[in-house]
């Protein structure tokens, strides 16, 4: 195959910045109990901070010139923010034209309640970034997208979330009768942030949808799951496949800095680093 690079870039989250600050000692300290680490700051409005960061991500990707870049989800904090979308694609249409550019919805895109889908959002979602899950190839590697947040969510969209898991299967069944050398996942929620078997949590995909997602992985060679949503770095893999959760281009909710991953393709096999946006 030829070698080839692409950039992930996870959570602009245009917004989290605002409404994560201002928080007294209290509040801090009651996220830090459900593993969020909020930064003390003086209470502001607007998002200037993500427009600095996305920015300097795309001016890092025009000149990296990787193949291209994929944004996994959570690219606004609030579903119906005509304002949030406006900046985003603003920011957006400044990646150079020889460089793809894929989306990936996250919970923050097609849930108002940053939990429960519903339709209306993950149509509105559709107008402004194109489908919430599909496929493309480039090069020997074939890349499906989900919607995750459809398969955090058990007990909504069931329907929708089976018609996900079916074209999962049947891409990744296409791709290995075409002889693609690998099949590598979007999605915003990782599959699992420790093992296949780790009960259900806020991080990660729902364990009913979990089960069968591996299966067709081990199935059929997925090799890599890339994702985002913890806003911190994590690293797993069982049975094949590597789970890589990337930090926040926005606002860190670990002690990762907010950045972007470099990952690397060639035959002998997929390479990657975080790297920082808040050097310069």
């Amino acid at each position: 195959m030829s070698d080839f690079s692409f950039i992930q870039l996870a959570d602009p989250q245009f917004g989290l910045f605002a409404s994560s600050s201002g928080k007294t000692d209290a509040e801090i300290a009651a996220f830090a109990e459900r593993g969020i680490k909020l930064r003390k700051a003086k209470k502001i409005t607007g998002f200037a901070p993500e427009t600095a960061l996305f920015t300097r991500a795309i001016e890092r990707a025009n000149w990296l010139k990787p193949a291209f870049v994929v944004v996994c989800g959570d690219m606004i904090n609030e579903a119906d923010s005509d304002e949030q979308i406006a900046e985003v694609k603003r920011i957006a249409a400044l990646l150079d034209d020889s460089i793809d550019l894929h989306w990936v919805p996250g919970n923050h895109d097609v849930a108002f309640d940053h939990t429960t889908p519903e339709q209306q959002y993950i149509e509105r979602y559709r107008e402004n970034f194109g489908p919430d899950y599909y496929a493309f190839s480039h090069g020997d590697t074939r890349f499906v997208v989900i919607n995750s947040t459809l398969l955090t969510s058990p007990k909504t969209m069931a329907e929708e979330a089976k018609a996900q898991l079916a074209f999962v299967e049947a891409e990744s069944i296409i791709a290995s009768k075409q002889n693609y050398q690998r099949i590598v996942l979007f999605s915003h929620h990782p599959l699992f942030v420790e093992s296949g078997n780790e009960p259900d949590n806020p991080w990660s995909i729902k364990k009913v949808y979990r089960k069968p997602l591996l299966e067709i992985a081990a199935d059929h060679g997925i090799k890599a799951n890339f994702a985002g949503h913890w806003h911190r770095n994590n690293y797993a893999s069982e049975n094949g496949i590597e789970v890589v959760t990337t930090g926040a281009v926005g606002y860190p909710l670990g002690d990762d800095p907010s950045g972007f991953r470099v990952v690397n393709m060639s035959d002998a096999g997929i390479e990657h680093k975080y790297h920082s946006l808040e050097d310069d």
